[in-house]
């Protein structure tokens, strides 16, 4: 065993230390420790920092906790500063600035997303309001004829040049759908004059 002696220990305090492991009340705790560790499930990983350490962080974590400061404050405070261009327990790619452009895109998709719904709800308000103008103007028209005329003016794009719709009737043509031959053999609509 003197040959495996490490050079930092001196020679005559090896031989001290072999004695000393030689003791039978010595064999029989190396032998006990020996027989616990292989018992173990969970090994010591935290390096350096012993276990004392690490329950007085989390001690002082949950004080500061409780007594209402903000999550990240007591972080920091026990845990330190993160470093520069790193962001604690979010992984190497993520950095502060990144954090803050996707809560920003985050608040810019709730907002868009509640005023499509907004202009949403107008529509139908509009469209309903405009098949009860249409039932008005032309009595005899079927719900089915209401629902194809509307889809139609939804379907129609406009001209760049003017804002009224291609193919759209001069203000001197008839706007309105006929209606169905009453039998009389005159229909009864309006006709511009």
């Amino acid at each position: 065993m003197i040959k495996n002696r490490p050079l930092e220990i001196l020679e005559v305090q090896f031989c001290k230390l072999i004695r000393y492991w030689s003791l039978p009340d010595i064999k029989a705790i190396s032998a006990k420790n020996t027989k616990n560790r292989s018992k173990q499930t969970c090994p010591h990983q935290m390096g350096s920092t012993n276990f004392g350490i690490v329950h007085k962080q989390l001690t002082k974590l949950r004080n500061r906790l409780e007594a209402g400061e903000n999550d990240e404050d007591a972080f920091v405070g026990v845990l330190g500063k993160d470093q520069p261009g790193r962001v604690r327990c979010y992984g190497a790619s993520i950095t502060r600035s990144s954090l803050k452009k996707d809560e920003e895109i985050h608040h810019i998709k709730v907002e868009y997303n509640a005023h499509v719904s907004s202009l949403e709800k107008k529509m139908d308000g509009v469209c309903g309001l405009l098949k009860v103008l249409v039932h008005q103007i032309n009595p005899g028209m079927s719900d089915e004829e209401v629902a194809a005329l509307m889809q139609a003016a939804q379907n129609s794009s406009l001209d760049t040049s003017s804002s009224r719709a291609k193919n759209t009737p001069c203000s001197s043509e008839s706007t309105h759908i006929p209606h169905k031959d009453d039998g009389s053999g005159q229909n009864n609509f309006a006709r511009n004059g």
